[in-house]
């Protein structure tokens, strides 16, 4: 028997392409033309670092104010993300964690639009606990919302998985002594926080967790 207490954006569902969109249409309206920014790049930034830090590299490079462009941001992303779908082999890889005798926790900087596209896909119901931005924790890597989740789930640590894209969420899973899993579905990721696994599907994640 495993746990697993699953990352949202990157992990669960590919929602990347739909926040460089997001991102695009940002900059766009924020003067900035598409001629002097590259798609693919931002992609690279979110992956490897994270919005945040997208926004202040390219913010900075265009003088742009943050605030600003944060806004715009959050306003196309609402609607871009709503078109994500979730990986090949989520459904499976939850629904045997459960046919084993565990469960499934999330746990996502993302606010609650995460709970509704899984309720959407009909995966809500294979997940026992939920952690999203509406809750008042410290983001990952720091171990509160995980910790938080693990003793309000009654999970043993010892066979707990903290799956995620990046290496804050190795860490995290370090920092509340569980076991974890990076997931780098482009083999992007190199500074990767010594996780106990990679995986670069979710059939690997399968075969790791089984």
């Amino acid at each position: 028997m495993v746990n697993a207490i699953w990352d949202f954006d990157g992990t669960l569902f590919n929602t990347y392409p739909y926040m460089v969109t997001s991102f695009c249409k940002a900059l766009d309206e924020n003067g900035v033309s598409d001629v002097n920014f590259d798609s693919e790049s931002i992609y690279e930034d979110m992956r490897i670092h994270s919005l945040g830090a997208s926004e202040t590299k390219y913010c900075a490079s265009f003088n742009i104010n943050r605030d600003q462009f944060s806004r715009s941001y959050k306003q196309f992303e609402r609607d871009e993300v709503m078109l994500a779908k979730p990986f090949v082999g989520v459904r499976a890889v939850l629904s045997n964690v459960i046919g084993t005798g565990g469960s499934n926790g999330l746990l996502t900087h993302r606010d609650d639009q995460a709970i509704t596209l899984l309720n959407d896909f009909d995966l809500k119901k294979l997940f026992t606990g939920f952690v999203t931005s509406k809750q008042s924790f410290k983001r990952k890597p720091n171990p509160e919302s995980l910790n938080y989740l693990i003793n309000n789930m009654d999970l043993n640590r010892s066979s707990t998985f903290m799956i995620g894209d990046r290496q804050l969420d190795v860490d995290a899973g370090h920092n509340a002594g569980v076991k974890t899993i990076l997931f780098d579905p482009d083999y992007m990721i190199e500074d990767q926080g010594d996780p106990d696994y990679v995986a670069h599907s979710f059939d690997e994640i399968s075969k790791l967790i089984e």
